[in-house]
Order: C-alpha cells, then structure tokens, then sequence
C-alpha cells in the first residue's frame, strides 16, 4: 500500500477569471504534480470537469479561447426574469460526452452548490454514479444572472455562496496535500449590477476565503489587476496570468514539493 500523499487542488469560482486555472494546471503539469482529487467551485467545477475527464491542456485552452457568453447563457428567461443556465449542461455533455458520470472520470472530482430550500452547501457527488453536466451547471448559476437549477426537491445555485474556495471540502475527501487557486483583482469600482453583486459576495465571504487560503498547503493567488470577469476575449491573457503565478509560488515552495515526492 503507498504512502504517499493525496494531492487537492481546490479551484475558487470567478466567472473569466477562472481561464487563470488552466494556466496553473499547465504549471502543476509542468512540474509533474498531478492532482489525485479536483474540488471546483463555479468556474473552477468546470475547468477541474474538463481536466478531471482526460481532456488534454491544450485543448482545454481552445476551448476556453473560443467560448462566447452564447454557449454559456441561454437567450430565453425563466425564473423571475433570469437566464437559464442549461447551455452550460448541454456544453458540458458535449465535450464529455452525455450521460459521464463522476464514477467514469480520469480523476476523482467534487463540485460544490448551494441549496436555496435547505440554505446549505452540497458537495457532488452524493453517489459516484450521478451524472456530472448538471451539478456542474448549478455550481455556476450565479444569482442575479442565472436562474437557479432544479434537482429533485432542491433549488441550486452557484457554490461560491458558501463554499467560495473548496479547500476544507478537498481535505474532507482524503486529501492529504492541498493547493489551492484563487484571485487578486484590482479595487476599483464595480462597473454594473452584477459586480456590485460579485464584490458584496466576496465581502460577505471574506472569512470563509482566509479560513480556506490558511487551511491550504500552497496558496497559488493570480494577480488579474484590472480586467474585467466578464470578458471571456482575454482568455490567453489569463491563462498566462495563471501559469506565471503557480510557477512563481511552486518555485518558492520546492521544499513542500520534495517532501511530497519522497
């Protein structure tokens, strides 16, 4: 039996920003540290989806630079005036193939999402066999912009209301080492409604992010300045943001590294 170490990577949620996570995968590759567990939080659910299925690097960086805000937001409005989120299903089982379960993927992956009946996190999957393009979509089904997503007797949204990094979560799966992938971004004003809505999130969940960046064994944080989340155009930008930060902070870690391998 090994003893070697389970390695977490917990990937925060963050709309654009989350093209920054491909480029610390391609990073985390690089320097031949693959992840035995992927907890995502909104974007970061399905960029560790696309990885955690088998889908090379290099492809996930054409899709991400030429995915449109079409493929992601359906043009029709349901729930009280907000957009429906199933493109981002349908997108999911169209490059995983439809029907992928959890049980079927390259490597063990946790999705977070937030129940608004019972007003409690839920972390998929609750059984290996649950299909993955749903719980996927409710994790990015963002309040305010998506409606939220019905399964069974639940209303779910976006998992970055409670569980804005995963890194406990991960921990929680058996993970022995976590690194985790978050954002800095630039003060500055927010720019329409759904930034006010963003930064009053992050405010309120300031603690629950420390509480997570603390319980991490290495703490990757892409510098973004101050481009916007919504623009998904800048995704060679970010990713190279992205792979520039893991390999700064994995360098600056080796001894945690090492240590990890022997």
């Amino acid at each position: 039996m090994s003893n070697k170490p389970k390695i977490g990577l917990a990937l925060a949620g963050g709309v654009g920003y989350c093209m920054t996570h491909i480029g610390v995968l391609q990073a985390l590759e690089h320097s031949n540290l693959k992840p035995d567990i992927i907890a995502g939080t909104s974007g970061g659910a399905l960029i560790g989806a696309l990885y955690a299925s088998g889908i090379r690097l290099d492809r996930i960086e054409e899709i991400a630079k030429s995915i449109k805000w079409n493929k992601l937001m359906g043009p029709h409005f349901l729930f009280k005036g907000l957009g429906s989120s199933k493109p981002i299903e349908d997108l999911m089982d169209e490059l995983l193939g439809k029907g992928r379960r959890f049980a079927d993927l390259n490597t063990r992956l946790l999705v977070s999402a937030v129940d608004l009946v019972s007003e409690q996190k839920i972390m998929f999957p609750e059984d290996e066999s649950q299909t993955i393009s749903l719980p996927v979509r409710a994790s990015c089904s963002l309040p305010l912009v998506f409606s939220p997503v019905r399964y069974k007797d639940r209303l779910l949204v976006d998992g970055g209301m409670l569980v804005p990094l995963p890194v406990r979560e991960i921990k929680a799966a058996g993970a022995d080492f976590v690194i985790a992938a978050d954002f800095k971004v630039a003060r500055d004003e927010p720019k329409n409604m759904f930034d006010v809505a963003l930064r009053t999130l992050r405010i309120a969940n300031q603690e629950r992010v420390d509480d997570a960046m603390r319980a991490a064994d290495i703490m990757i944080e892409s510098h973004i300045g101050g481009g916007s989340r919504w623009d998904l155009a800048a995704a060679t930008d970010l990713i190279k943001v992205g792979r520039m930060a893991a390999e700064d902070i994995l360098a600056r870690n080796g001894d945690k590294i090492k240590a990890i391998r022997e």
